[in-house]
């Protein structure tokens, strides 16, 4: 964890990223190249602060079904929900009394990995990394949920929407590819595959994909941007090929140009033009909205090229800080129980497993404004490999002190994964 004066020099960059990001959010739709759900509205109510008061600081409206819940499991208890985003969730992380409860977004992790202000809870009296891969999850891996160093657990996933291919799958059928989920999955498993399917539903006016960075986002999501050493992890023999895929496709054309999130693409979805939508499972509501005479037409399934990632959710935290760490870790369980129904009950819960080893880290932030604007900005001369050490080079000269602070945090800590049962 980062510590002393490893923590004074940190926290200024910490600070700035984490406004970036919380400004980010907004209720509106995801732009472009987005791979982030809408955030959710305030809830402007709140519970008296007496007595025996949990506090809860969270991005997110306050979930009144489960409040009800816990206080009729823990009569006399009051909670004090406080909703806050921008500076104003960063303001009240330093509040005392401290909160005792932080949720907040996944987007989130990256950022708050790097500060000391939260309860290592894969050790005793929680033992929460056994709960999230036995438990409340199917074997989904601890690393993005771990302090910067690897050292503690500092987060409990609370949702963990994994990514998928929403599709028409009476389209795809005409055309004579696989229609059904789990043979179109292990079908678009494979570039050669995949950017045939583009081909030929481009021949005949129909997109697949919206934007040429999309094919190489959506196979490089799941790699994070630092990997355990602190090295950068993007540059890596496994994403040539779609590097590449991405550079063919724009040469070829073969991308819609159509953005789900605005007029433009929604018509193109009601036009049969736009056939293939990559979100996370919660996007069925939205396909209900957008197209709602194919509904019945639309399945999901597995994203291409095996590349499994979450988009969205939120997480739990228990600060240092708090006077109530029980009633905290009471309250976390109880709203993972409820839950638990409807995580289970999802397509994408088996694919928990598949998830990579990422960490977060409080660079991720700005690494993922180089590697955009480098994406957004192709240059189809070059080859995959080629594109991948520009976009490293990139960062490595952009980042510079920032991330010989970062790599001089994990020369000084022991390397050693925590996976707490």
């Amino acid at each position: 964890m980062i510590t002393n004066a490893r923590l004074q020099s940190f926290t200024i960059i910490l600070c700035f990223l984490l406004g970036v990001v919380l400004a980010g959010c907004s209720i509106d739709s995801p732009p472009e190249d987005s791979f982030t759900s809408p955030v959710p509205k305030a809830d402007s109510s709140q519970d008296s602060d007496t007595g025996d008061t949990l506090r809860i600081l969270a991005t997110m409206e306050n979930q009144s079904w489960i409040i009800d819940e816990y206080q009729k499991k823990f009569p006399g208890r009051a909670v004090l929900w406080d909703y806050a985003t921008g500076d104003a969730f960063l303001q009240k992380l330093g509040t005392t009394p401290a909160p005792d409860l932080v949720i907040a977004g996944n987007e989130l992790l990256n950022v708050l990995s790097g500060f000391d202000l939260f309860e290592d809870v894969g050790i005793e009296p929680y033992h929460a990394g056994g709960l999230i891969q036995k438990k409340w999850f199917n074997r989904l891996t601890l690393t993005p949920f771990q302090s910067i160093d690897g050292q503690s657990l500092i987060a409990i996933p609370k949702d963990f929407p994994m990514a998928g291919t929403f599709y028409r799958a009476d389209i795809l059928e005409e055309y004579g590819f696989p229609s059904d989920p789990e043979e179109l999955g292990e079908y678009m498993e494979h570039p050669k595959n995949w950017i045939l399917l583009a081909e030929t539903l481009k021949s005949h006016g129909i997109g697949v994909i919206g934007y040429t960075h999309d094919v190489l986002n959506m196979a490089a999501a799941g790699y994070g941007y630092f990997d355990h050493h602190g090295n950068y992890a993007r540059n890596t023999a496994d994403l040539v090929p779609y590097a590449s895929l991405m550079i063919d496709m724009e040469r070829k054309g073969l991308v819609s140009n159509w953005n789900m999130w605005d007029d433009k693409g929604q018509q193109a979805i009601r036009d049969s033009k736009l056939v293939m939508l990559y979100m996370g499972e919660w996007g069925w509501d939205l396909i209900k909205q957008w197209d709602p005479d194919h509904y019945e037409q639309w399945k999901f399934t597995r994203p291409p090229f095996n590349a499994y990632w979450v988009h969205g959710g939120s997480f739990f935290s228990i600060m240092k800080a708090s006077p109530n760490k029980t009633s905290a870790w009471e309250y976390v369980q109880l709203s993972m129980e409820i839950e638990g129904p409807y995580r289970e009950s999802l397509t994408s819960w088996k694919w928990h497993s598949g998830v990579r080893n990422y960490r977060s880290s409080p660079l991720a932030v700005k690494a993922e404004e180089i590697w955009s604007k480098q994406l957004q900005n192709l240059d189809t001369d070059m080859s995959g490999s080629q594109l991948l050490q520009t976009v490293e080079t990139k960062t490595l000269e952009e980042l510079g002190n920032d991330l010989k602070i970062l790599n001089g945090l994990f020369n000084h800590s022991s390397q050693t994964d925590v996976n707490h049962e």
